[in-house]
């Protein structure tokens, strides 16, 4: 008797689903403006595509969400296919043949349409079958023939996504779904805090969290919310409590044999952070940690999206000046100094290869070695390179005289830092009260 064939399913089909008659669009979704009035442009376009059809206008059929990983895109989505109300086919992967299964979801959904056919983390499904991307084109292309189907796809790496992908036509709604300001990432925690029906004791420490919780993931500021309520129950939660957990979420370090080591890296961080409050004008510190695999300054911009050369300077002497405190102050450097070095040469590239800052007859066109449009000569490629030297030495000098001018304050953040692993903004401040 022959073994019957069991037949793989490669997406998940959800009927059509309204939102409550009570609930704003997107409303659980926290932050990301922007993102959300965009988003929901076009699917109020695409719900009525049949108008737009009639005038001749043609309709974004393809919506692209990128960013780093637990900052969103899954709840943007979910959220939206309420927002839209029609049958919807998410995309599984879970099948040999991805090219094959991906015609299929497509095939089912223009049977149901106007429907939605959802792709999560389209770069790993590119990744796993190099076909993937010709089929996701054809489709795309039947679709914008068709009208009534659209599009949502999210990827952790837009670099990942061809640009055919992503041209008009096909996936051509971009967004990116960012971290969350700190502004956002307290109000996600004061959503978070009251669905658990937490009893706070006084106010919470607006401002303090607001900075501290900057850089966190929506997941991270989520975590958060869920160790207070595990560690401390649901009555009298303080800040001190949420900063408590915000550093178990961060993994801070808990100790270690080597002291000696601990202590440098204290000593390295104290570097970057001293050197970050010389340039109040662009950076600003939210927290200062030791963790598990080290140590880690977080900051925020003060301007986002907009990097003059001082700035790409200031950043530059940041990089460095953590290896520069651990060799002024410890007479020696560290292995863990190397992403530094890396993201201080890259500014430095960009300063005077690719922006114009130096000489727009010097600026380069494309980063890569072996890219075919690169134009300049050797010699205007060694010239910049030689460029880039002096400025990485002249920071290098400048940070050196810095730091052992404040050489007192250094210590005094690092041995706070190793003392407590963790510095939120305002206890780095008290620290340096006396300036």
């Amino acid at each position: 008797m022959e073994k019957e064939e069991v037949k793989v399913i490669p997406y998940e089909y959800v009927e059509a689903i309204e939102k409550p008659n009570n609930e704003e669009p997107l409303e659980k979704v926290v932050g990301h403006q922007e993102q959300k009035k965009e988003f929901l442009l076009v699917i109020d376009w695409f719900k009525n595509y049949e108008y737009w059809k009639s005038k001749n206008v043609k309709i974004p059929k393809g919506v692209l969400l990128y960013g780093a990983p637990g900052n969103g895109k899954s709840l943007l989505i979910k959220e939206a296919i309420k927002c839209i109300g029609l049958p919807t086919f998410i995309f599984k992967g879970d099948t040999n043949n991805i090219s094959k299964g991906i015609n299929e979801t497509f095939n089912k959904a223009k049977e149901k349409s106007p429907s939605v056919v959802i792709i999560d983390e389209l770069d790993l499904l590119i990744d796993q079958d190099s076909k993937v991307v010709r089929t996701l084109q054809e489709n795309l292309d039947g679709v914008e023939s068709s009208d009534s189907v659209l599009v949502i796809a999210a990827t952790n790496s837009i670099f990942k996504i061809p640009e055919a992908l992503k041209r008009n036509g096909r996936l051509e709604k971009i967004l990116l779904i960012p971290y969350p300001s700190g502004e956002e990432a307290f109000e996600l925690l004061q959503k978070e805090l009251n669905r658990f029906e937490v009893k706070c004791n006084g106010e919470l420490d607006k401002d303090g969290l607001e900075a501290t919780l900057n850089g966190l993931t929506c997941a991270g500021v989520s975590a958060v919310a869920n160790d207070v309520v595990l560690r401390n129950g649901f009555e009298n939660i303080d800040s001190e409590m949420i900063y408590q957990s915000i550093r178990n979420v961060l993994r801070i370090f808990r100790g270690s044999e080597d002291t000696l080591n601990v202590k440098n890296i204290a000593i390295h961080e104290a570097g970057h952070a001293i050197m970050t409050l010389a340039f109040p004008k662009h950076f600003q510190i939210t927290r200062l940690c030791l963790d598990g695999e080290g140590g880690s300054l977080s900051t925020k911009e003060i301007v986002k999206r907009f990097w003059s050369y001082d700035k790409l300077v200031a950043d530059i002497k940041i990089s460095l000046a953590g290896n520069i405190a651990e060799k002024v102050i410890c007479k020696e450097g560290s292995m863990g100094c190397h992403r530094d070095l890396q993201d201080a040469r890259r500014d430095a590239a960009i300063a005077i290869d690719y922006n114009g800052f130096s000489s727009c007859a010097d600026t380069l066109v494309a980063i890569e070695t072996n890219d075919p449009e690169r134009i300049e000569s050797e010699s205007t490629r060694l010239h910049n390179e030689k460029k880039l030297k002096r400025l990485l030495r002249k920071c290098e000098r400048e940070v050196t005289s810095y730091i052992k001018k404040h050489r007192e304050d250094v210590l005094k953040i690092a041995e706070a830092l190793y003392e407590k692993k963790f510095l939120r903004a305002s206890e780095v401040s008290s620290l340096l009260a006396h300036n």
